[in-house]
């Protein structure tokens, strides 16, 4: 076997433990609790639901900054300008959230 037919080694450290899969599934989770919370906030009719979509929103927006972030710092496989791209991803996200 040569050099070129070898297949890459497996990611290891923070790289396998933030792997691009990973960082899709944590987005995907915090986007959609951030859907859920916007959409029972547009439909509630007390205070208690209203709260209560505040939170799914906050807890969709902790997650998809936090997992943007780890990703961005810990994934060194990726591309620099990815790795930018999550890190600006995860500020705008926290300042039009909690803004």
């Amino acid at each position: 076997m040569s050099q070129e037919e070898r297949p890459p080694p497996p990611p290891s450290g923070l790289g396998a433990v933030f792997s691009e899969e990973i960082v899709v599934l944590g987005a995907l989770l915090g986007i959609l609790f951030m859907f859920i919370g916007r959409i029972v906030g547009v439909y509630a009719r007390s205070v208690d639901v209203t709260q209560a979509s505040s939170v799914l929103i906050s807890i969709g927006a902790l997650l998809l900054t936090g997992i943007l972030t780890a990703g961005g710092l810990g994934n060194k496989e990726l591309d620099k300008f990815v790795r930018l791209g999550m890190l600006i991803a995860a500020g705008l996200v926290i300042s039009s959230t909690f803004g």
